[in-house]
């Protein structure tokens, strides 16, 4: 079964309740506009880099986010496999090193992130620590 954007937020919200208080605040704030598949995994992204921010708070929930991220990438649809790629991945690539430590996420990417990882680092010219 190939999961689509319809259930892909609601798999999230079940997976992982705290994140609730993150999507009430972003959906209060979006108000009755649309917020936009992508806007939502970006959303999605912010959450777990507060998680990142942490620093070895939460090794387990961090590992089980990734884990996840990668059943997605799999099973998604292309909407679902470039929202996680551009607006989760990305998003989490693009505070590291500076405000998250790699070895905080890294050593939890699956395959696929982490090829879509190293492209990304290509792409930018930057080597994250840990990926190669």
């Amino acid at each position: 079964m190939t999961i689509s954007k319809i259930i892909c937020i609601e798999l999230i919200l079940e997976k992982f309740p705290e994140f609730q208080p993150y999507w009430e605040t972003y959906k209060q704030w979006w108000g009755s506009q649309e917020s936009g598949f992508y806007n939502d995994i970006s959303e999605f992204s912010h959450y777990v880099i507060d998680l990142l921010i942490q620093k070895n708070s939460h090794p387990e929930k961090i590992k089980e986010i990734f884990n996840f991220v990668e059943y997605l990438i799999i099973r998604g649809d292309e909407d679902i496999k470039n929202a996680i790629h551009t607006c989760f991945l990305e998003n989490i690539l693009n505070q590291t090193p500076e405000k998250i430590d790699p070895n905080q996420f890294v050593p939890y990417l699956g395959h696929k992130s982490r090829e879509y990882c190293k492209a990304w680092d290509q792409f930018t010219g930057v080597k994250t620590e840990g990926l190669w």
